[in-house]
């Protein structure tokens, strides 16, 4: 009953939306508009692979299509896009990938059908994409969105193949309803996604399988201008989420929260709900000169079906400044906060971060520039029991140091550009017990030249590079260097480049050299048709029975193009 009953919700909405946008249409102006065009390309593409002396890291062969184009019908415009991909492994295994979506557009209002992803806010419904319909609608001020279909497909656990994961069919719908512009707005988004208990086996939970999940999760994202020169931004969400579904539902729960939440979906002994939110304030004093100050709070334990991942259990306030100096020469930007975890003190260590950086650049004349960055981030642990050792107690400092001189000229014959990019990044652990374990440094140096030859449709780049990452009981040391050549020919229809690098790998006492090579190839042999050729070569060669393997690796494509 719930789930006709939100669905029909759903429905209505869409039809609502769908009809103001017929009304909205200037059919009287139909006879001055092309009735139809379309526009886009089409891609065939072919790869080989080939390797010894290390386990086959792709398929010997493969091969997929891909399509883009956008068809208008009397000015609606209609985007979508195709992609098919079969992935033959050694002859017994093969996992065609494809994906069709389309998202037509008049003037405010987009549909979205088949494969496609959108974002209502950050902790509800953002980017993950899913199959099946929607509509993003805009008249006026309003800002109106509704998603239905399927977000996850359902699959089987194969013991013989290490990336099976078991699934259940994951269906659901999320909306939005908001009100302003760009820069003033106030919108609300919900979201409510569930597995299907029906492909429910409870014989797979011992093999990877999960228990069939449901979330309904409530949004509100708002922002606005509080005087022209300060901005106010919030987003936050609470989230709902019933871990297994098919467990009774429960007459005990005395939750309010939770008792308002079993109107939408299955709250039992399982369920629980979680609040996330993130706000801010920035004043701009000149159009180069802006502070603000942002908090950010999400409870252990924060999920959305409507998103990939939440990095919860987490809360932190940053103080954020940009400076734009002597003319806009000099250019600054700095942070500063304080971030934390245990948010609801069940941790038995709580550990406290001091998080800083500080990046700039400056631009002495129309030829000579230098960018630099510092970061500092530290880590204390504190625990809430005192113990007679602390040999588990996490105290460390990450700092990162960079810069970057570069020079640049260009003239009609020829440009040159050199840069030098020098890096160091130390691990400092203050607690006794572990630094010898953990205390690691890494310092790198690039030197880079590019060298632009209009006259002959040609670039030449070479370069030098050098890395070392050491602590009290490893060292790996990468010396090497690269070269690069790109021509084109007949016109431009054909493009060449050529890379090479070449680089020694040193790891304790083993040694060992690396070179890669690359052939890319692109021809356009009609304004409309294209071929495309990529090939690479790696020898990895080390001594016999260094740690690390030698191998040789060849792969590469075979790609045609056609562009209408």
């Amino acid at each position: 009953m719930k789930i006709n009953r939100t669905i029909k919700i759903l429905a209505t909405l869409l039809l609502l939306i769908a009809a103001c946008a017929l009304q909205g249409q200037e059919l009287s102006d139909l006879k001055n508009v092309k009735p139809f065009d379309i526009s886009g390309s089409i891609g065939v593409t072919s790869s080989f692979y080939n390797v010894s002396g290390i386990p086959e890291r792709q398929a010997p062969f493969a091969y997929g299509i891909n399509a883009n184009a956008t068809l208008t019908v009397y000015g609606i415009s209609m985007p979508f896009s195709f992609t098919w991909f079969n992935n033959n492994k050694k002859g017994n295994f093969s996992q065609p990938f494809n994906q069709f979506g389309i998202s037509p557009t008049y003037k405010w209002l987009t549909v979205h059908l088949g494969y496609r992803n959108l974002s209502f806010s950050e902790f509800t419904l953002n980017g993950y994409t899913f199959l099946g319909a929607g509509v993003e609608a805009k008249p006026g001020k309003f800002r109106l969105g509704a998603v239905y279909g399927k977000f996850n497909q359902n699959s089987t656990f194969n013991l013989a193949m290490a990336d099976s994961i078991p699934k259940m069919t994951r269906m659901g719908w999320a909306a939005k309803v908001g009100y302003g512009t760009d820069n003033r707005f106030v919108d609300l988004s919900v979201l409510r996604i569930g597995d299907d208990p029906k492909n429910f086996d409870p014989s797979k939970i011992k093999v990877g399988g999960g228990t069939p999940e449901q979330n309904i999760a409530f949004g509100l994202t708002s922002r606005f201008e509080i005087i022209p020169q300060l901005m106010f931004t919030f987003d936050g969400s609470y989230s709902f989420y019933t871990n297994d579904r098919t467990v009774a539902e429960s007459d005990s729960i005395g939750d309010s929260m939770l008792k308002f939440a079993g109107n939408f979906i299955t709250v039992n002994n399982t369920s629980a709900y979680f609040k996330a939110f993130k706000t801010g304030l920035n004043y701009r004093f000149t159009p180069t000169i802006v502070s603000g100050i942002e908090y950010r709070r999400i409870d252990p334990g924060f999920r959305s079906m409507g998103s990939y991942f939440f990095n919860n259990d987490v809360q932190h306030v940053t103080f954020n400044q940009t400076l734009g100096l002597l003319e806009n020469k000099l250019n600054l930007r700095s942070s500063l906060g304080i971030q934390s975890d245990n948010l609801n003190g069940e941790k038995a260590h709580t550990a406290k971060r001091v998080i800083g950086s500080l990046s700039g650049s400056y631009n002495i004349d129309q030829n000579w520039g230098i960018d630099g960055s510092f970061s500092n981030f530290s880590t204390n642990q504190q625990a809430y029991r005192q113990s007679v050792t602390d040999t588990l107690r996490v105290f460390q400092v990450n700092r990162t140091i960079s810069l970057s001189p570069r020079y640049m000229k260009a003239t009609e014959k020829l440009s040159h550009m050199v840069m030098l990019n020098l890096n160091m990044s130390t691990l400092d652990d203050k607690n006794k017990h572990t630094a010898d374990m953990t205390d690691t440094d890494t310092y790198m140096a690039m030197l880079m030249y590019n060298l632009g030859l209009p006259a002959l449709r040609m670039n030449v780049s070479a370069g030098l590079n050098y890395t070392m990452m050491t602590n009290k009981h490893f060292e790996n040391v990468l010396t090497g260097g690269n070269f690069n050549v790109s021509k084109t020919f007949l016109e431009d229809k054909l493009s060449l480049n050529w890379s090479n690098n070449v680089m020694s790998n040193t790891i304790n006492d083993d040694s060992g050299l690396i070179i890669n090579s690359a052939l890319n190839a692109g021809y356009r042999f009609h304004p409309k048709h294209s071929l495309s050729l990529n090939f690479n070569v790696i020898n990895n060669r080390f001594a016999e029975g260094a740690t690390v393997p030698s191998y040789n690796e060849i792969r590469g494509d075979i790609g045609y193009v056609f562009t209408f």
